[in-house]
Order: C-alpha cells, then structure tokens, then sequence
C-alpha cells in the first residue's frame, strides 16, 4: 500500500464503506434489521471450524479471539460454548464507526484501530489465540500481507479463520474496496485481482502454516488456516511494519494535503451519503445496475 495508485484506490473507498453503515444504522427499521440479524451476545456459529472445541483446548483459560475488518454488523458472536468471550473487534474505520454507534446509542463494544496489513504493528504485543475475518480481507491493500499479519499475532497452534464470498470483487465491478477476487482452485486458496495476479495462499503459508479451503453450499469460501511454527522476521518484522505505517500516515496527510484530491474525497463522500439513502429505496435489479456503473465511475 505505499504507492500513490493503491493509496487512492483506498481512500477513495472509504467515503462509501461509511456512508453504507451509516445509511443503515440512521433508519431505525433497517438498524432493527441488523441488530436482529447481528450475532452479538449469540452462541458464535462458523461455517467449517467448530470454535467451541478449539476454545476448550486452548492453554489460556480466556482465549483471545479477534475479529479483524469487523466494520458494524457484529456478525462474529462472542458466546462460545455457552460462556462469553474475550473478543476484540478491529477495523481500520474504527473512528468513524464508533462515531456512528455514539451518535445513534447503539450498545456495541467499541471497535478498536488496526490494519490487518499491518497488524503486527497496529496491535503489538497481541498474541491471539483465534483471528476472525469475514468480508473484509478482499476489501484490504493487499490480502497476502494481511494473511502473514496476522499469522504472525497468533500463537503456535493458533488459528486464522477467513470466510468470503466467491470471487466478491469481479461481482462488484472492482468498485470501492472491492480490488481483490478470493476463491477456491483444486482444493487451494486463492487469491487473484482484475490484472490476472494470482497468489496461491498455501503455497506461501507452508513453512509455518497449514491450510485447509473448502466451499460451502452457499457459494462461500472458508479457510482455516493453522499456524504450525513462528512466522520469520523476513516475512513479518514488527518493526518494519511499524515503519511502512509511519511512512502511509505521511503519504495519506500528502495526499489530503492537495486541494484537488481533497475536493474529490468530499464530494465522494457526499454522493455515497446521499446515493445509499436513494438506492436503499431502488428494486434489487436497479441497485445491482448502479453498483456496475458506481464501479465503472470510480
């Protein structure tokens, strides 16, 4: 992420993601809606992986579990065999959600900052016991970093839990944070964008992790991923890690320091903010033909 091209692509997402969560959290039905819907204080549920025996075998009588790029539907449930959990809910957006769950006095945890590319960094000193993502590793900088990130915050014997939808960003026409494609081949993770740039997960995994990818009947592709050894300084370092953040928060100040790149991410965020209260009200086929031509614009 410390090109100009890939930071832009990144911060021109950002206007949308807010405007979606708070389109849905400012109309009281569709907040009923998701709190419904919402996992929250509910017998945690996964798809593939059965957490309540994981948990109970773990050495720490209260596991850490995260759940990295949770953004606010609190899909993640945080009661595992009938006992709540030490759950840490993380998002690079955390400042703007949490003035969203303050302004419409929702009762969720906070949501603390983290980058799931520079997780080491972000959360040092975090040893997780379990890591949570869901919809969120297609939408970040670059998955395969976020993947060895957060490797490299779990204990040996630790597990990575991802759960995405097939191939999201082709659907989304590459629009917002949608820039990477993950999907299931011959058994294997991967993980490719709009250029064809293919990444075999298990391939760069194999000397400190195991693999297992299966697809689910609703299309869905779940990796548990178990880290058998330490994660090596050379392909995660702390503290080159802490640095590449240093160097992003410059760039970003650089990049909203232009007059014309800060016009266009306040217009950006006005049109999201009013485009997702008017498509809200659209048939389902009308906003699928919107999101095409929101992509093709952006």
């Amino acid at each position: 992420m410390e090109n100009q091209s890939t930071i832009r692509k990144w911060m021109q997402g950002i206007p949308y993601e807010v405007a979606f969560w708070r389109s849905y959290y400012a109309n009281r039905k569709r907040r009923r809606q998701l709190m419904e819907w919402s996992q929250y204080g509910r017998e945690c549920s996964l798809d593939g992986f059965d957490l309540a025996a994981f948990v109970s075998t773990c050495p720490s009588p209260e596991p850490l579990l995260l759940d990295v790029g949770c953004a606010m539907s609190y899909a993640f449930g945080n009661i595992v065999g009938g006992r709540p959990q030490k759950v840490l809910y993380i998002d690079p957006l955390a400042p703007f959600y949490n003035r969203i769950l303050r302004r419409y006095r929702i009762d969720r945890p906070e949501i603390t900052f983290g980058m799931v590319e520079y997780l080491s960094a972000t959360n040092a000193g975090v040893t997780a016991d379990f890591i949570h993502i869901r919809n969120a590793l297609d939408h970040c900088a670059d998955p395969m970093e976020g993947i060895l990130q957060a490797l490299a915050c779990l204990r040996t014997g630790g597990v990575l839990y991802l759960n995405h939808f097939d191939n999201e960003a082709l659907r989304e026409a590459y629009r917002g944070f949608h820039q990477y494609n993950i999907t299931e081949e011959d058994g294997k993770l991967l993980i490719w964008d709009r250029h064809l740039r293919k990444t075999w997960v298990d391939d760069t995994v194999a000397p400190f992790a195991s693999v297992k990818t299966t697809v689910t009947p609703q299309g869905r592709i779940v990796a548990v991923i178990t880290k058998t050894a330490d994660v090596p300084l050379s392909v995660v370092d702390p503290a080159a890690t802490a640095h590449r953040l240093g160097r992003l928060t410059i760039e970003i100040a650089d990049w909203h320091h232009s007059l014309p790149h800060a016009l266009r991410y306040q217009w950006l965020r006005l049109f999201c903010t009013a485009g997702h209260r008017i498509v809200r009200r659209l048939p389902f086929w009308m906003q699928r033909r919107l999101k095409w031509l929101f992509g093709r614009f952006m």
